[in-house]
């Protein structure tokens, strides 16, 4: 339940459902409509005296598949039904509001996405620089001990010496040098487009490479003594973190990677990887025959 005050000192009350998609699959046959018919009861209830209810299904992809498609286990034939005939079935839902989650929009089942339905869709881009810089300040603070050269650099200035870390870092992950060169990926329609690892960034990335630096600092205070963290560590880690991501394309289905980079236009039929030191072997063609208006 979450309350909110307003300036009249009056409280507003709301109730928020977190609902984790996997959570709801159940092996036997009709439990999972159950619950979710039990979901929307609550809901009802809780809105029955007027007060807001929010419906919220994260990783809404993995139960509300497109059905017919024989990816899974086909539960979807009987599972999406239940979720439409409680969104706008014969009972209404007053103050109930749905909103469901997924990296993969693709996947959720068309009926579900329609007008009057779940039809207001919010995309969330992946960080421009603009925008790694914000997330790394909030990983990236002042009050982590910072390596005494950084910091006398900055003339002993705490806020300046990470504000220096942030502008650095991001600097070099999204630079276009060929350290960054990632892909050349090939369209449908022939065209050929070169893509860095910045556009492939993401908020989990930005933290694992900020967690890879806090690893090399301690690294650093076992094998010399000297403590704190330099911008040199947060710079190696930004290396090993494309190093990890640089084989994804040969490693996983490349129709279904292309479908969660991000990218949404053209269909892409080949991928060849530009990493230094990748063999000319490392190029993925995919499945001409795939569906047009998939996201990329």
């Amino acid at each position: 339940m979450a309350e909110l005050r307003g300036d009249d000192s009056r409280e507003a009350k709301s109730y928020f459902l977190n609902i984790k998609g996997p959570e709801l699959l159940n092996k036997f046959v009709g439990e999972t409509e159950r619950h979710i018919r039990l979901i929307f009861q609550r809901a009802r209830e809780k809105a029955s005296d007027g007060t807001p209810v929010i419906v919220f299904f994260d990783e809404m992809d993995s139960i509300f598949r497109t059905r017919g498609t024989g990816v899974s286990s086909d539960v979807e034939t009987t599972v999406v039904p239940q979720l439409l005939s409680e969104i706008d079935g014969v009972e209404g839902l007053e103050n109930v509001i749905v909103i469901g989650a997924s990296n993969r929009e693709d996947m959720i089942d068309p009926a579900i996405l329609r007008p009057g339905r779940l039809d207001v869709k919010i995309k969330i881009e992946r960080p421009d620089a603009e925008s790694a810089q914000d997330i790394f300040s909030k990983y990236l603070t002042v009050d982590l001990p910072v390596h005494s050269e950084d910091l006398a650099e900055f003339g002993g200035d705490r806020g300046l010496t990470v504000k220096a870390m942030i502008e650095k870092v991001v600097d070099r992950m999204y630079a276009e040098i060929d350290d960054n060169r990632f892909l050349e990926v090939t369209y449908a329609n022939g065209d050929k487009e070169v893509m860095y690892f910045k556009d492939f960034n993401s908020g989990a990335m930005i933290q694992n490479v900020v967690d890879r630096a806090k690893k090399n600092a301690i690294k650093s205070v076992l094998e010399t003594g000297q403590k704190g963290l330099r911008i040199q560590h947060l710079l190696d880690s930004i290396v090993d973190e494309f190093a990890e991501n640089e084989d994804l394309p040969n490693t996983t289905n490349p129709d279904d990677w292309a479908r969660i980079s991000g990218k949404k236009g053209e269909r892409i039929v080949y991928i060849r990887t530009l990493v230094t030191g990748k063999s000319s072997s490392a190029s993925r063609a995919i499945d001409t025959e795939s569906s047009l208006g998939q996201y990329l």
